[in-house]
């Protein structure tokens, strides 16, 4: 089916260009990975519950629970961010399950950040009222290559101070920033194949961060879309993320989503969503890998596809998306 590249992202089209074409392409040495023994996937590690709250710091003693679907593994490693005047953390777990007690010492609030092998989960302390600001991730996750260029993430709060806690990473992802006042914006270096969790802490509010390492594909250019597919539960669903990436030289990339917006040439198809570049206004350079964003119109359901084409080699990454 021919596809005609509407007015409208003729302009972002031109500007989508790489900053590093060559930066997907492989070299020698090895890569390195997860350690020995089994290591938690992602949404394997939960965590209940995720707030603590304490009237003060006579309160009674609470406790939460950490649990994972893998077995055989030992009790979590524990990072108490900014907990030192606010609680105390104790626990007889050595394996998972894992129980932990929390008592009161302080008014404030603070985040244990719990480590499962490279996931992590986090649980909020407050003691004597407050959270924290309330955070936003500009992307539900990161999805990198082995050889390939940086991503990045960039966090909003409300108030308070942004602090990252990237312990979960080590070897796959190398996390650049060290917090501070609203927003803050932290670079994702890919080291090794692997998934991990960062998490960023604001007071007993906290998001997780996914990321993903891959393996460079030997050779040759590409465009990668992840997810493939975005699946909407109805036409007034939130909207959705989708990572681009690319190996080897892609030059600058097309954007054409006639499909969804109503098709090209006149054709009567419904508009069932649309894509913006996350957090990128339009006509404005951008770097791979970048977030991008689908967004229901509201009004029809139905299936669509935009499509993401290089101008090397009319390398092509196709977004399925489905309104039901």
């Amino acid at each position: 089916m021919a596809v005609r590249l509407r007015p409208l992202f003729c302009a972002l089209a031109a500007s989508f260009a790489l900053a590093a074409c060559g930066g997907g392409g492989g070299g020698g040495g090895s890569v390195p990975g997860p350690g020995p023994g089994p290591t938690p996937g992602p949404g394997s590690v939960s965590i209940a519950p995720s707030q603590l709250a304490f009237a003060g710091p006579g309160a009674a003693a609470q406790t939460f629970t950490v649990t994972s679907s893998f077995s055989g593994l030992p009790a979590p490693a524990v990072d108490p961010v900014g907990c030192a005047p606010v609680a105390t953390l104790a626990t007889a777990s050595t394996s998972l399950p894992a129980t932990y007690t929390v008592t009161p010492t302080g008014n404030g609030s603070c985040s244990i950040v719990v480590r499962v092998g490279s996931q992590a989960v986090s649980v909020g302390i407050t003691v004597g009222g407050g959270s924290g600001g309330t955070l936003n991730s500009s992307a539900n996750n990161v999805t990198l290559f082995v050889g390939g260029t940086s991503g990045s993430v960039t966090i909003t709060a409300s108030s308070g101070t942004i602090t990252p806690d990237a312990s979960a990473c080590a070897n796959i992802a190398a996390v650049g920033g060290s917090g501070g006042a609203s927003p803050q914006t932290f670079t994702i270096a890919p080291l090794g194949v692997g998934n991990c969790t960062l998490v960023v802490v604001d007071g007993a509010s906290s998001v997780l961060v996914p990321i993903t390492v891959n393996a460079n594909p030997a050779g040759g250019n590409a465009l990668f879309i992840t997810p493939s597919t975005l699946d909407f539960a109805s036409p007034a669903a939130s909207p959705q993320q989708a990572n681009l990436t690319f190996t080897g030289n892609v030059g600058s990339v097309s954007i054409v989503e006639d499909d969804c917006t109503g098709g090209a040439g006149g054709n009567s198809k419904p508009k069932i969503a649309f894509l913006t570049l996350t957090g990128v206004p339009p006509g404005t350079p951008v770097s791979l890998p970048q977030n991008v964003t689908v967004t229901p119109y509201g009004s029809a359901s139905g299936s669509c596809s935009i499509f993401f084409t290089s101008s090397i080699g009319a390398t092509q990454a196709v977004l399925n998306v489905i309104v039901h």
